[in-house]
């Protein structure tokens, strides 16, 4: 929050609240003697006290002391040692701790502020939702829903809206930023069942505990420890030493540990490893643990609860974007509350010296933050640390990266594992399993396969509605009610054990419904009981352990344990890319060398109905050219132009961008080169043709040659069209380096186009906005530009109100729903925007 610049006098820092020329541009973290001997220091010719006081200062791996550069670490990996370079004339320094009391008198001031506005801020929110609590019952009394008074005014005004309490007791519902701007306390009718400070044994948490302890009564909130299988001993002594010093301190304070039934390294036989792309081990190892143990008693139903977090926007960009308050950002039914969301890094170890409290040993031996022992997001220099410090407890994480390297035949495995190229893992690619489902999909019926059935279809299909299903030895006829429709269904079994058959579902076109039973079936098929879609569940009608059950009389059959994930399971969709590959990436050789050009595309928009014996173009490149408009759904197999293709044409001469927009939009969901690319190059991520080889050398053991080719033609397209450039999915760093920016000038109607083409491909009517974020299945429009979610929220509200209307986007209280026409599909969108 504050300005930071060296103290040279206590060897500490000093805060400001103004910038000067000696202010830092970035916030250091302390140095403690056990780092120091981790770099071995000692033996380089420093000499300093084993002191509980920090010694120096780390601004990433630049050394300081007392405002001095005086050495900094290159390298360093999960087998290595990092080198440690010093400065002239600081090859021998005699070290005095830092002069932590004065350093802290000098700024209690700031710190003073800091901790109030927080503490203000923890107990305003807790009795703002406390009084909420209250209040529930007199509300219903009085037959007055708030709630929904909020919402009406704002689809009437179209801006955000706030119930306010006036000094006479009365409420009002004014503008949002009227009520901010005239300080005015905002009412909350949510109902809140716990209160929770979440402690994950950092720095921040351990803060937000503590804040929590001076501003709310000890009696009305908890603190849970998500013990995730994969934490560091020091976190797990620390919480130790965290739950015995406060509950000396107030005895009511509860402290729970929540943990998954299963250990983690099961679910990596099950899933697979985490990867950046498929990060299951925080959804099942700490969150559905943690909220499944918060349901209401007796109940089985989720409780709502208010989380004190100790997250910041220093972090990282994506959480500098946070708001403080937000309303189910992972879960419907909890709110996050982040009263140090501002706070700086060196602000939180101010509170911590000035507090003394006990201080994570991981931070002493110098991790800049404290996880799990081995994460897909941890930094090779992290890895050392673990390494050298708890080699024990790594091994058996490290030995199974290392067997599943060997067993898949990486060349130079160790510089695999040191280069932390085993996180790229998309999927469980290369796992051993005996399930699988496989769908054929005709006019008007879905046919299914499935091959070693985990849980009984006949449960998962509840959640779609009342099923009756009769059984006749190997034969079952079912019949599924949805949506006041009965559709039947046959089941031919091909085993006694009646985990492998074909299920059949006739005169059936919804294809909502078609998508919902894929999910079914997904779930059937692989559900191995993570837990994970459980605390989805709204009503306490699921239970996934110690086996699967739904009661009907609870279920109301909203799918949130359906679509709260790819393919409504985490095990499936991290199988199925592994049932689904290759040795190699098939269809890239079809483009040759050549890319989708411009002047090609124009040509053929002039001249569709005889281009095919009339063209410029040479005889290597039409074959080429015909592949990418196949591929961009211009053309069919016939080489024939596609209503889509039509369309295009039209509007070629005069929005040539929206064109190009649409195109690549279907490459990034056909074509298995520019499919390949949006997965693997995530936004903000530097590439070169280099990174790109190595990347597919990780993935596939075949077609190094083929890909080396093809990535001419990716590169050519992006030259030779607006997707290079104007997209800037490849904006030139050096000669050598590019880098895949957001495309957020997008038009509305690419837009509209992209919402209706991920709704067609996953059978989706209605989604949220957060599954096009979070998606891991490599669809939607965040995977196809990077786009913003503020420019796609305004985009929204646009074609909300458009005329005609294309969509509906409810997009106030919290809610992030967007819900596509029954009657238009992503062509016919084209023509209602344009025509």
């Amino acid at each position: 929050m504050y300005k930071i610049e060296w103290d040279k006098e206590t060897g500490g820092i000093v805060l400001k609240s103004y910038v000067t020329p000696e202010t830092l541009g970035i916030s250091p973290r302390p140095v403690f003697w056990e780092e120091l001997d981790l770099l071995k220091l000692n033996e380089l010719g420093w000499v300093y006290p084993h002191s509980q006081e920090p010694l120096l200062w780390a601004c990433n791996k630049q050394y300081y002391y007392r405002g001095e550069y005086v050495f900094e670490v290159k390298g360093g990996n999960i087998y290595d040692s990092a080198t440690v370079i010093l400065q002239q004339g600081k090859e021998q320094l005699r070290i005095q701790p830092v002069d932590v009391k004065e350093m802290l008198y000098r700024n209690k001031d700031f710190l003073f502020l800091l901790e109030s506005e927080a503490i203000e801020f923890i107990r305003d929110t807790y009795l703002q939702y406390a009084s909420a609590n209250r209040s529930t019952e007199r509300v219903a009394s009085n037959q007055l829903d708030y709630n929904m008074l909020l919402e009406r005014a704002e689809k009437r005004s179209k801006k955000k809206m706030a119930i306010i309490k006036e000094d006479c007791d009365s409420f009002d519902i004014v503008p949002i930023e009227v009520a901010e701007n005239d300080g005015k306390r905002i009412y909350h009718a949510t109902k809140i069942d716990r209160f929770l400070a979440s402690f994950s044994g950092g720095k921040d948490s351990q803060v937000v505990l503590d804040l929590c302890t001076r501003a709310i009564p000890s009696t009305d909130f908890d603190v849970i420890y998500s013990d995730t299988g994969y934490e560091l001993p020091t976190s797990l002594d620390l919480y130790k030493q965290v739950q015995n010093h406060y509950t000396s301190l107030y005895p009511d304070l509860k402290f729970s540990t929540a943990r998954n039934h299963a250990p983690v390294l099961s679910y990596w036989d099950k899933i697979g490893t985490p990867s950046d792309t498929h990060r299951w081990c925080c959804s099942v190892m700490k969150t559905a643990p943690l909220y499944r143990m918060l349901k209401i008693e007796g109940t089985n139903k989720q409780a709502r609860v208010l989380a004190f977090e100790g997250t910041r926007s220093e972090e990282s960009v994506r959480r500098s974007k946070y708001k403080r308050i937000g309303k189910g950002v992972k879960h419907d039914v909890v709110i996050n509350a982040r009263p140090i969301l501002e706070w700086n890094t060196t602000e939180i170890f101010l509170y911590l010296f000035k507090y003394n409290l006990s201080i994570n040993t991981a931070y002493r031996i110098g991790k800049p933050r404290v996880g799990c022992l081995i994460c897909p997001f941890s930094s090779e220099w992290d890895d050392m640390i673990v390494n050298k410090t708890f080699p024990n407890e790594l091994k058996p994480f490290l030995s199974r990266l290392e067997k599943l390297a060997i067993s898949r035949k990486i060349p130079n495995w160790e510089e695999y594992i040191k280069g932390h190229k085993w996180k790229l893992r998309a999927s469980g690619k290369f796992m051993q399993t005996n399930s699988k489902v496989v769908f054929k999909q005709s006019p008007n019926e879905l046919i299914a396969k499935v091959e070693g059935e985990q849980q009984n279809f006949a449960i998962w299909i509840k959640t779609l509605g009342k099923c009756h299903i009769k059984y006749d030895n190997n034969i079952a006829i079912g019949e599924l009610k949805y949506k006041g429709l009965i559709y039947t269904f046959d089941i031919s079994y091909h085993s006694s054990d009646k985990r492998n058959y074909t299920i059949h579902f006739k005169n059936i076109s919804d294809i909502t419904l078609i998508g919902l039973l894929k999910r079914v079936l997904y779930k059937s098929t692989y559900c191995v009981q993570c837990e994970a879609c459980e605390v989805e569940c709204p009503s306490g009608a699921l239970s996934v352990y110690p086996k699967v059950s739904i009661d009907s009389t609870k279920c109301v059959n909203c799918f949130k344990c359906l679509n709260f994930h790819n393919k409504g399971c985490i095990v499936a969709d991290s199988l199925s890319m592994t049932q689904n590959g290759n040795e190699k990436l098939n269809g890239i050789s079809a483009y040759g060398t050549f890319g989708l050009r411009d002047e090609w595309l124009n040509e053929f928009f002039i001249s569709h109905k005889d281009f095919w014996s009339n063209n410029s173009l040479g005889k290597k490149q039409v074959p080429s050219f015909k592949n990418w408009l196949k591929d961009s759904e211009i053309i069919d197999t016939k080489g024939t132009i596609t209503p889509l293709g039509e369309k295009l044409s039209q509007l070629y001469q005069d929005m040539p961008d929206v064109v190009w927009e649409i195109i690549w939009i279907n490459l990034s969901y056909n074509s298995p080169l520019i499919k390949w690319f949006v997965n693997n190059i995530n936004i903000g991520t530097v590439f070169s043709k280099k990174i790109l080889q190595s990347i597919y050398e990780e993935q596939y053991s075949e077609g190094y040659t083929t890909f080396k080719y093809s990535l001419d033609a990716l590169y050519n397209t992006f030259v030779s069209s607006p997707i290079g450039k104007i997209f800037q999915q490849k904006e030139e760093l050096t000669k050598f380096e590019d880098i895949r920016n957001p495309h957020n000038n997008i038009s509305d109607i690419a837009v509209a186009y992209s919402l209706y083409k991920y709704g067609e491909r996953h059978y989706l009517k209605s989604f949220r906005i957060d599954d096009l974020y979070n998606s891991n299945d490599g669809t939607g429009i965040f995977i196809e530009f990077g786009l913003d979610k503020n420019i796609l929220d305004k985009a929204l509200r646009t074609l909300d109100s458009s005329t005609p209307r294309v969509l509906v986007a409810e997009l106030n209280m919290g809610l992030d729903n967007i819900t596509l026409l029954d009657d238009l599909n992503s062509t016919q969108i084209i023509s209602s925007l344009t025509d």
